[in-house]
């Protein structure tokens, strides 16, 4: 499962790796058995608890019961990785009930001189183990089947089950396993007995019982039924694996169910939430920021729009006796400033000749005979043009704007006509 940790945490991080066994699917709470191993693959303690009490570990592998699962070993011919999937599946579907779309599998990493290993597991329960895991906030560095710990030497195979009154399986020294139920009294069960007499030259010589209650009665019987030997061995227990059992077992978080599948998922919006937070208060300040300073901006406006209004009435005799009411402040002063100077003798910046002077390097760049008629009326100059090439109007506005001036152009039937004038 993903490398991430999990967010669960009961106490401080021990170096080693935690195995769980996972019987179903894991919920906060359900208890589970678990084991942390050390560096040397020995178990320092044990204990059984919901997944929030877990010891943290540096990693995190789950032990699925072998019910959920089974190995199988195929003799197919080498083949590259991205072959040997399809090649396995090709190779199970005269074996298995379900139809290839309903199982997941996973190939042990190096094959092996018997054949290739293949675990299989339901895809239904692979999809509720790996959500019920995300639900949970736990992620899984490697997951892997109970029965893929117990191998078994050459000519031997392996009955395992916490108690012969119990379900187990049965492991063969080619690496594949039988689901078996209980003892029948003092007889095997029913489905190893089968799996030996369909054996034929494939059957092993011995078959060790690592169950408890494996009886002298039962070992005696089980050799007369089958004609195999039957031995007694050590009651199962997952966590007694060996560290080289653990190495070699078929990681089955594969495929669609590897890293990043199984990852837990992230909750974006509590992931991103300081971020909006943040992201929030800028835009409030910078709102705020701007509403100030355009509430500010008004404020100057109507400030200095109270100045003029005050200047232009202690300036301006009509506008002040409110006759010229409908003129703006900025006109009536410069109307008042233009007749002080034309009492004085003076001429006003708007009077024709300033003006004319003014625009006349911009007219003197006009195609001779372009100027039909030229006036003066309320501080502007008039100009009417022929018609002339379409750009003529508009280079001639830009001239005059460059020398301070206001050109307004309007299209006339025989060319074009420009007011012109300091505002």
């Amino acid at each position: 499962m993903g490398r991430t940790r999990s967010t669960i945490t009961s106490m401080a991080e021990t170096p080693g790796t935690l195995r769980v066994f996972i019987d179903g699917p894991p919920e906060p709470g359900r208890d589970a058995a678990w084991a942390v191993f050390d560096a040397t693959g020995r178990a320092a303690r044990s204990g059984r608890s919901p997944p929030a009490a877990w010891p943290v570990a540096s990693r995190r592998e789950a032990v699925i019961a072998a019910r959920h699962g089974r190995l199988v070993t195929l003799t197919v011919p080498p083949l590259p990785p991205g072959r040997a999937e399809a090649a396995a599946r090709f190779a199970l579907e005269d074996q298995l009930a379900d139809t290839p779309e309903e199982i997941h599998i996973a190939l042990e990493p190096q094959r092996g001189e018997s054949g290739l290993r293949v675990a299989i597991v339901a895809r239904a329960w692979m999809s509720a183990f790996i959500s019920a895991s995300q639900r949970c906030g736990l992620s899984w560095d490697r997951a892997m089947l109970e029965s893929d710990l117990a191998p078994a030497p050459t000519g031997s195979w392996r009955w395992c089950a916490g108690s012969i009154a119990q379900p187990g399986f049965v492991r063969t020294d080619r690496g594949a396993t039988i689901a078996v139920g209980p003892a029948q009294g003092d007889a095997p069960p029913a489905e190893l007995a089968l799996a030996l007499a369909r054996g034929g030259a494939g059957a092993p010589r011995t078959v060790r019982v690592d169950a408890d209650g494996a009886s002298p009665a039962l070992l005696s019987r089980a050799r007369a039924l089958t004609g195999v030997e039957f031995v007694a061995g050590t009651p199962w227990h997952w966590a007694n694996a060996t560290p080289a059992a653990f190495a070699g077992a078929i990681d089955i978080l594969s495929g669609r169910y590897g890293a990043e599948a199984s990852r837990p998922a992230v909750n974006l919006g509590r992931l991103l939430r300081p971020a909006l937070w943040i992201a929030a208060i800028a835009i409030g300040i910078h709102v705020a920021a701007t509403l100030g300073n355009w509430l500010w901006l008004r404020w100057e406006s109507a400030a200095i729009d109270r100045e003029l209004t005050a200047l232009a009435r202690a300036a301006v005799p009509e506008f002040a006796q409110g006759s010229a009411a409908e003129t703006s402040p900025t006109a009536a002063l410069a109307r008042r400033e233009r007749d002080l100077k034309h009492r004085a003798g003076l001429a006003a910046p708007d009077d024709f000749l300033p003006l004319l002077a003014r625009a006349a390097p911009a007219f003197a760049a006009l195609p001779k005979g372009a100027i039909r008629s030229l006036s003066y009326a309320d501080g502007h100059v008039l100009l009417d043009l022929q018609k002339t090439e379409p750009a003529q109007a508009s280079r001639l506005q830009h001239e005059l704007q460059k020398a301070g001036l206001v050109a307004i152009a309007a299209p006339t039937a025989t060319g074009a006509r420009l007011r012109v004038g300091l505002n």
